[in-house]
């Protein structure tokens, strides 16, 4: 009898319960193949991997007051970063907090519109955008 065991865990599965997973590079390249987890091993993964940010309720404030929120964040962020780079007195804390805001407006307008499910394949269609477009990859953010 065959036994099918998770190479993450060493929990024994059944055959349907493994999932064959490819390590890859900051780049998109292999770096190992033919490992398999199980079912509950990929879910950890996942959920690590998902970034929790919180969507506020912004029923109660006019989508074009939204929209401006959006650019008085992105002003913010944009004179933190340059008093940052600059040597001017502003903290990383400062800076962290504006783009934190910017990125919070966004998730705001887009889960407003009805757009959250859409996402992931957003973010897949944009990578390949960007390879296409000849840019280089330091690294993939993983949260």
């Amino acid at each position: 009898m065959i036994k099918y065991i998770c190479d993450k865990c060493g929990k024994e599965v059944k055959r349907i319960e493994l999932r064959q997973i490819k390590v890859l590079d900051a780049d998109g390249n292999i770096k190992k193949a033919g490992i398999h987890w199980c079912e509950d091993c990929v879910s950890k993964i996942n959920e690590m991997n998902r970034v929790s940010f919180p969507i506020l309720d912004t029923s109660g404030i006019a989508f074009e007051v939204e929209l401006d929120k959006l650019k008085e964040e992105t002003e913010e962020l944009l004179g933190a970063a340059i008093k940052y780079k600059t040597n001017e007195i502003v903290t990383i804390d400062n800076v962290i907090e504006e783009s934190y805001d910017v990125i919070q407006v966004v998730v705001n307008i887009i889960d407003r519109l009805g757009l959250m499910d859409y996402m992931q394949e957003g973010l897949e269609k944009h990578i390949e955008k960007l390879k296409g477009r000849g840019w280089e990859f330091k690294e993939v953010s993983k949260k």
